[in-house]
């Protein structure tokens, strides 16, 4: 992440056949598959420098454990933090949570997207 809207859509669309459609005035809503799975995504980013920090991916149809174990071929074994799972990645932070009763909820956090974004508000 660190990337603009623009730069990350562009290299969306290039990995998986997403069909873009416009959300609110501070993201963007895909759809496609990531590792396997069927999933809603959102794009957040700062109105004043387009860039994205913040991606949460909502999978169809799959249960916690599932996805868990796609993660772990992704990522390697996770910390486990209240409430769900954590990876440190190259670009940030990968969480996966199961809030009772909803289906699982992957983010993808870029620590430094998230500060800048808090500071323009």
């Amino acid at each position: 992440m660190g990337e603009t809207i623009y730069e990350f859509t562009n290299r969306v669309r290039q990995r998986y056949p997403l069909q873009k459609k416009v959300g609110g005035d501070r993201y963007f809503i895909y759809r496609g598959s990531i590792y396997g799975h069927d999933m809603y995504f959102k794009a957040e980013y700062s109105r004043k420098t387009n860039t994205v920090y913040k991606i949460t991916a909502t999978p169809k149809q799959i249960d916690h454990n599932a996805l868990l174990d796609s993660l772990q071929v992704h990522y390697g074994e996770p910390l486990e933090v209240q409430g769900g799972y954590r990876w440190n990645a190259e670009y940030g932070t990968v969480f996966l949570y199961t809030p009772q009763g909803y289906d699982p909820v992957l983010m993808f956090f870029d620590t430094e997207g998230v500060a800048k974004f808090r500071e323009e508000k």
